[in-house]
């Protein structure tokens, strides 16, 4: 049913709301192939096209937002990436809910595995994806720093922390 179905309207039946069916197809495109590059499942050699010339980057654990070069920014997020699967023995990053709209993507995941120490990290997070004109925009973090906290030390005795 849609607005312009006359047998809705004149059964008094509700209006479902229009989607901009083009809109979420381009949201959706970006969220598979960010999933994919950001879970290490797949390399993707222009990871960095998906982000805007600049993007806002906030985390719950510090509440300041940063704006960083859209490219720069991609190829940090994946070499962080990378660092974490080299020193997290049996690194796995399960998203367990995906959720787009028109004007972005939900995802949660968590990160889990064993530090050389022995020490097991399982690392929950939730983000918020901004996307306009097919772009990455905005990225909200929301995340426990705690749970994050021996993962961040190993990163940086390895020399791998935030390079």
């Amino acid at each position: 049913m849609t607005e312009d179905d006359p047998s809705a309207a004149a059964a008094g039946g509700p209006k479902e709301p229009l989607v901009d069916t083009e809109a979420l197809s381009v949201v959706a495109r970006v969220a598979g192939r960010f999933v994919q590059a950001y879970t290490l499942v797949e390399e993707d050699p222009d990871f960095e096209e998906l982000f805007a010339e600049n993007v806002e980057v906030w985390h719950s654990f510090d509440h300041e937002t940063m704006v960083l070069p859209g490219r720069e920014f991609a190829a940090a997020m994946l070499r962080m990436l990378g660092a974490t699967a080299e020193i997290v023995r049996g690194h796995s990053d399960h998203v367990w809910s995906l959720k787009v709209d028109t004007d972005g993507f939900a995802m949660a995941a968590t990160a889990s595995g064993e530090l050389e120490s022995g020490v097991t990290v399982r690392i929950s997070r939730c983000l918020l994806i901004t996307v306009h004109d097919g772009r990455i925009t905005r990225i909200c973090e929301f995340g426990d720093r705690q749970q994050r906290a021996p993962l961040d030390d190993a990163l940086r005795a390895a020399g791998r922390f935030r390079s």
